[in-house]
């Protein structure tokens, strides 16, 4: 499948919609291929500036879009996109399961605490009682040559899931991710974040009217301000500044990007 490809703030970014991602995914899977599906939102495009190693995650498969704010940024850039290119996780998650339900893949979750994954993946079990599940829960020592992470591998490994969520939080995930990449026998790996929270009640689901309205971030940040104020509050100012200066290139120093 052939999709449009950009560059925003020096990341790569797909302009999937839902049905064209989950086709993606489908088609790699069946041909048995080992890719990975990134998320990009302000928060990402923060770390990246932060943490200039985690930019090599977004050139190992596909990016989809997780923020309004990519989609109005894009749009100010000249590229084509739409609400519709948005593509979050409480809005994928069943979809997906639907899929693998129907093309029989098998799912693997990795990350957030026992009670939620294993309370999340008993949910998914009655909604999807034809997906072979597997599932650890994210609290051991990620780095490369632990023990543990040697353990969390294999397990995978022995499982040899369709589809591998990595929900570690931002950073964490895409870190480990990019260290073990060559050694886990899987075909997509698909960052997820918090999104068993949501499956397993831990988490209210914002209302889709403020999805589709890009003001599912005040959602989150009241429900949980210690959390998110950074990452709504202070990340956002830095990145505007990055943006503006593309805008500067393309507009007023007439620079490609």
């Amino acid at each position: 499948m052939n999709l449009a490809q950009y560059q925003l703030l020096g990341i790569p970014v797909n302009n999937f919609y839902r049905d064209s991602l989950l086709e993606f995914i489908k088609q790699g899977v069946s041909q048995n291929k080992k890719f990975t599906v990134a998320s990009l939102n302000l928060h990402s495009i923060f770390l990246v500036s932060k943490y200039p190693f985690l930019k090599a995650i977004y050139s190992l498969g596909i990016n989809r879009i997780d923020g309004m704010s990519i989609i109005y940024m894009s749009k100010l850039l000249g590229h084509n996109l739409n609400k519709q290119h948005r593509i979050t996780w409480v809005d994928l998650i069943k979809p997906l399961m639907d899929m693998a339900k129907i093309c029989g893949f098998s799912v693997f979750y990795l990350g957030s605490d026992e009670s939620t994954i294993s309370k999340g993946i008993s949910v998914l079990k009655q909604l999807y009682p034809g997906i072979v599940f597997e599932y650890r829960n994210g609290f051991f020592n990620p780095e490369k040559k632990s023990p543990e992470n040697t353990q969390v591998l294999q397990q995978i490994n022995l499982f040899k899931p369709n589809i591998l969520l990595v929900g570690m939080g931002m950073l964490r995930q895409e870190k480990w991710i990019l260290e073990n990449f060559n050694h886990l026998d899987c075909n997509a790996i698909m960052t997820c974040g918090a999104a068993i929270e949501y499956i397993a009640g831990k988490v209210n689901t914002p209302p889709r009217w403020m999805g589709r309205t890009g003001l599912e971030w005040a959602y989150r940040f009241f429900e949980n301000p210690k959390r998110f104020w950074c990452r709504y509050l202070v990340e956002p100012w830095f990145v505007l500044g990055l943006f503006m200066r593309d805008i500067c290139k393309k507009y007023i120093l007439r620079k490609p990007l």
